[in-house]
């Protein structure tokens, strides 16, 4: 999860020297940032299939090496279309690794607590990528170089993975369990519930990634290594987070962790927005980053526990949904933020995490049968 975190949330830091350097605008960039989700949602459904049917090795080992190839793909471009295909197979071998790795919490019989844990890898990455970033950038390096750094990561990972034994495919284990057409699957309340929050969710979670280092310089004039620590603060947060939700999924119901925490991200988005100075702002991300760090995993491991044999597919589909939310979303963002100004984008985002909230009230509530 840390090479994950790395490569996903690399772009956010530096995208305003893509922009510069290829002089595009807000709603290019959003484009931009939508053909990585394309890619994503596509690599999540079908790394969903083929992990049920031929195990994690095979589409984790495929994963890293697409990831290590699409990052050297992007550094080496030198045009604005080369850049979009770079960057959507960047999204489709993370749409690889996101179902592979949440599939092993799920099929090793963990719960909440050990799933939060392997997300604490991605809170790592995500922390670490706006620093290396802001290093970068902030001693006069090009926008190209993280992403030669970032490809070292998923290398290394790749050869450590041939050694590594890896969980028999899902279709093959529970044999007891009977395996349900898909389109039967895509009909339990739970499943549609579980997707539309996920869909609200990491569209705000992944244009708050992809976007607050633009509305920190903006907003706040911030210089290029602070603007970037601000994002830093916001997935430093997410990780402590994370640390805590084993602790508190054993006090309290997932469904209530879920909701609470989708409305306290949506007070701390619309702080963001409407911070009149950088400290005040940082605040709002530090709260932001501490509500959202349980959301994802939690939801993740509350649905996809409950279908053994398919659970690759299960979470395939959740995470196609999550990425279906980031893919809609960055365009509009850009488009407002181009209009209007980021500070009211945002404030959409406040909004889509009240819906995340009220998609997964009726779980809490006990109104949804597992």
């Amino acid at each position: 999860m840390f090479g994950h975190g790395l490569a996903l949330t690399i772009t956010g830091p530096v995208l305003p020297e893509i922009m510069r350097a290829f002089s595009i605008r807000e709603t290019s960039a959003g484009i931009l940032l939508a053909a990585e989700s394309l890619g994503f949602m596509a690599g999540c459904l079908l790394g969903g299939f083929a992990t049920d049917e031929w195990g994690l090795k095979p589409v984790v080992m495929t994963a890293w090496l697409t990831v290590v190839a699409s990052l050297i793909g992007f550094a080496l471009s030198n045009s604005y279309p080369s850049l979009l295909l770079a960057y959507t197979c960047v999204g489709i071998a993370s749409g690889l690794l996101e179902t592979g790795l949440n599939v092993l919490p799920a099929q090793i019989g963990g719960g909440a607590g050990l799933m939060n844990l392997v997300h604490v890898g991605y809170g790592v990455g995500a922390l670490c990528a706006p620093l290396i970033a802001g290093l970068v950038l902030g001693s006069g390096g090009s926008w190209r170089l993280p992403y030669w750094l970032i490809a070292i990561v998923p290398a290394l990972l790749a050869l450590i993975g041939l050694s590594v034994p890896m969980p028999a495919a899902p279709r093959h284990a529970a044999n007891h369990v009977q395996r349900q057409p898909l389109p039967t699957l895509l009909r339990h309340p739970l499943v549609v519930l579980s997707a539309l929050a996920l869909l609200f969710y990491v569209a705000a979670e992944m244009s708050i990634s992809n976007w607050v280092v633009l509305f920190m310089a903006r907003r706040h004039g911030l210089p290029p290594l602070q603007a970037s620590g601000a994002l830093s603060v916001f997935w430093g947060l997410v990780l402590v987070g994370r640390l805590l939700q084993g602790p508190l999924a054993s006090r309290f119901s997932l469904p209530s962790l879920i909701v609470t925490s989708c409305l306290a991200l949506g007070l701390s988005i619309l702080g963001l927005s409407l911070a009149a100075s950088g400290p005040v702002a940082y605040l709002f991300l530090a709260s932001g980053g501490l509500a959202a760090s349980g959301i994802y995993p939690n939801i993740m491991i509350y649905t996809n526990r409950r279908y053994q044999r398919q659970v690759g597919a299960i979470t395939g589909v959740l995470s196609m949904a999550a990425a279906a939310g980031s893919f809609a979303f960055q365009p509009i963002v850009g488009r407002v933020a181009e209009a209007y100004g980021l500070s009211v984008g945002f404030l959409g985002l406040a909004g889509c995490m009240v819906l995340a909230g009220a998609c997964f009230l009726p779980v809490w509530l006990g109104r949804v049968r597992d």
